[in-house]
């Protein structure tokens, strides 16, 4: 059975292919002969009919091609459409209209290109009237994503001109580098924007744009299909989240949510149709460097020009500077007899004198000495003291440095199926409704009480002070590690409760939790609470042991609990 893509054997994608690729080269040979016989001084002639040599030319190929009934032109403008609504119609139509050759404005332009602008238009665009409406610090985020789909509009224009470089990706050229690194940098700048705002309420839109954003990097991917659904997949997870937060409250941030998701859809369906395998180049084109160079990037590797030669009348060229001075001669030759300023032969000849080394040296009075002069011996202390307070005073030894940690921020997010407490600091609002298949991690909180409503599967408390957590029901159950003044109430079913190195603890269990498994090691001050009646909050205080009394018996060790009479 045939192909409803096929016609007589030839597959219509093929087709089309080899006929743009034939129309491009017609018009560089087209284009090379008007400039041909501009600079012999003739004019381009225009038949009759009004039609320039490349119409004519258009024409004929596209007689040579073979007829394509109805539905064989509507697969092949639209067939790679798989993002669904606007998306697909957004690539899809501008594909055909441009492959058709009616209504285009500029015959030149390639599919893809015109494809792709059409593509920015109305998609990209709105996304951007949107996020105004969002709030300035989503705005911000979203004009980088669209400065950054202009940067790769370029660079898919100079791919569109040129032949395929073949860059090596561990070692680019410089010229690829400059017109591909306008795009990463955008990226950056999405992710800066994302890390420096966590604590923002719009936290979740900012993660939406930065973990899509890394798809616009697919122009130098072998497989790009399968790499934008990998960041696709990764921002409809925080879509997700604003589409659940606002699915009540807000219309427009559901909105927004989904227009982006239809921005990735949409790309995607535009790499499926134009560039399946890989950016599309082209091969009859100029090579890469001079093309990039031509759209504003790096000029072509060429070797560096010679630096002019000086003319004829220039000044020659400075003396070569002095040798160094040796340090066996003296500085001054005029003193070369003294041996304060001789050199070192002057210095060996003063040590070769031998006993008569001394003669020069001068005879000192009585009066000059201390020991035997007591006018000298008073005025010592005043001149030492008067010597010590002319020494500046020594700096201040530094402060010892602070051992404390900045406080980080505190957070309460779900990620995969793992809630996360951390960081906060005398709260006792935090409520989190949760699933079976989710776990809730507390990290480093104080003074703080956690409710979490709902049947989870476990709870970990991690090096927490005053801390009070209330849980209804567990799948697996409560593990207290490293943490001091802590109190658990359990008001459903919980099988296992574990304490780890904690001190001063108490734990209330329900009715229904009076058989649970309780394990501790190294923890002191526990106290369990078992119910008399739940329902007035009457409890029964029971201290765990702590004092143990080990034997070795018939060659093994018994420990047995230390009980003291009430």
């Amino acid at each position: 059975m045939t192909d409803k893509n096929s016609v007589a054997g030839y597959n219509i994608v093929t087709l089309m292919k080899r006929l743009e690729a034939a129309t491009s080269r017609l018009e560089d040979l087209t284009v090379f002969q008007a400039e041909t016989l501009k600079k012999a001084g003739k004019s381009v002639t225009i038949d009759s009919d009004d039609k320039t040599i490349e119409d004519k030319e258009e024409d004929v190929t596209m007689k040579d091609a073979p007829a394509m009934d109805g539905e064989s032109t509507a697969a092949a403008g639209t067939g790679a459409a798989v993002g669904g609504g606007a998306a697909a119609s957004a690539v899809a139509g501008a594909g055909t209209a441009v492959a058709a050759g009616s209504g285009s404005s500029d015959a030149s332009t390639p599919a893809f290109v015109a494809a792709f602008k059409s593509f920015i238009d109305e998609l990209v665009d709105p996304f951007l009237s949107m996020s105004k409406a969002i709030g300035p610090l989503v705005e911000e985020q979203v004009v980088h994503l669209a400065k950054g789909f202009e940067n790769e509009l370029k660079f898919i224009e100079v791919a569109s001109k040129s032949q395929n470089p073949k860059v090596d990706l561990s070692n680019p050229p410089p010229a690829f580098m400059d017109l591909f690194s306008p795009i990463s940098k955008q990226g950056e700048v999405i992710s800066s924007v994302r890390e420096s705002n966590r604590g923002s309420n719009f936290i979740n839109h900012l993660a939406t744009v930065a973990e899509g954003t890394p798809a616009l990097g697919w122009v130098i991917m072998d497989d790009p299909v399968q790499y934008i659904t990998d960041f696709k997949d990764s921002a409809q997870f925080y879509a997700n989240k604003v589409m659940k937060e606002f699915k009540e409250t807000d219309k427009k941030q559901v909105e927004w949510a989904q227009q982006f998701i239809k921005i990735l859809n949409g790309l995607l369906t535009y790499v499926k149709q134009y560039h399946q395998k890989g950016l599309s180049w082209n091969a009859n084109g100029q090579p890469f460097d001079q093309v990039a160079a031509a759209a504003g990037g790096a000029s072509p590797s060429t070797a560096a020009p010679a630096p002019p030669a000086p003319g004829p009348g220039g000044p020659p060229p400075p003396p070569p500077p002095m040798p160094p001075a040796s340090v066996f001669k003296s500085e001054d030759d005029s003193s070369k007899g003294s041996s304060s300023t001789g050199g070192m032969s002057a210095v060996f000849s003063e040590i070769n004198k031998g006993e008569s080394v001394t003669s020069g040296l001068r005879k000192v009075d009585k009066s000059e000495m201390t020991h035997k002069n007591p006018e000298l011996r008073r005025q010592a202390p005043e001149s030492s003291a008067a010597a010590t307070s002319a020494k500046p005073a020594p700096p201040k030894k530094p402060a010892a440095l602070s051992n404390k940690k900045p406080k980080k921020p505190a957070r309460k997010e779900l990620v995969d199926t793992k809630w996360i407490v951390e960081n906060y600091e005398n709260a006792h609002d935090i409520v989190i409704e949760v699933e079976m298949n989710q776990g809730v991690f507390i990290d480093r909180c104080t003074n703080c009480t956690i409710q979490l409503k709902g049947k989870a599967n476990a709870v970990s408390i991690n090096e927490c002070s005053k801390v009070g957590v209330l849980v209804d029901n567990l799948v697996a159950g409560v593990d207290v590690i490293k943490c001091s003044g802590f109190g658990i109430q359990i008001t459903g079913k919980v099988p296992t409760v574990t304490i780890d190195q904690s001190n001063d603890g108490q734990l209330y269990l329900s009715s229904a939790s009076v058989d649970a498994e309780i394990y501790t090691a190294q923890t002191s001050g526990l106290n369990i609470n078992i119910p008399r009646d739940e329902a007035q909050g009457d409890y029964k205080e029971v201290p765990v042991p702590e004092q143990m009394v080990h034997r070795v018996v018939n060659g093994n060790l018994v420990t047995e609990i230390v009980e003291h009479a009430d």
